[in-house]
């Protein structure tokens, strides 16, 4: 029976989706978009800073990095490729949920969340605050594109 009450057991990563679902719900009814969005990219960037990169010399260590780190948290995984004059991130796995009627705007916000992530790694590794992650797309039920460019 001791074990039973023991803390000792490995939790469950859903119950705080389903946490954080009720809290991104409520935001959305009493805040506009772009205020949600803006605390949503802080939440990343916190994110980030509390599960910081390692200094890596090379993009493919960065990416080795930040998969590990992702795994952890239980957000899926990413590819990083660098384009030229951008730096693409393709994510998968992206945590998803039940609700029908919000699975889009619950993909669209927790995109918001890797994009303040995201963000977060790459200023670690000296990347200018002129680069900043955005979505470039999304790819239901649990993917997403994201580039590291030059914001005009």
């Amino acid at each position: 029976m001791k074990s039973y009450f023991s803390t000792s057991y490995k939790q469950n990563e859903n119950g705080y989706i389903e946490i954080l679902l009720q809290i991104i719900k409520m935001m959305n009814i009493n805040a506009s978009t772009r205020e949600v969005n803006d605390f949503l990219f802080e939440v990343g960037v916190n994110l980030g800073a509390k599960h910081a990169v390692k200094n890596v010399d090379s993009l493919s260590g960065l990416h080795l990095e930040i998969n590990d780190i992702l795994t952890k948290m239980g957000f899926g995984v990413c590819q990083i490729e660098d384009a030229d004059n951008r730096v693409i991130i393709k994510h998968h796995d992206l945590p998803v949920i039940d609700d029908g009627d919000f699975k889009n705007k619950w993909l669209q916000y927790f995109s918001v969340i890797m994009c303040g992530l995201y963000n977060s790694w790459f200023r670690q590794t000296g990347a200018p605050v002129e680069l900043v992650c955005t979505i470039k797309e999304i790819i239901a039920p649990a993917d997403a594109v994201f580039e590291f460019k030059r914001v005009k």
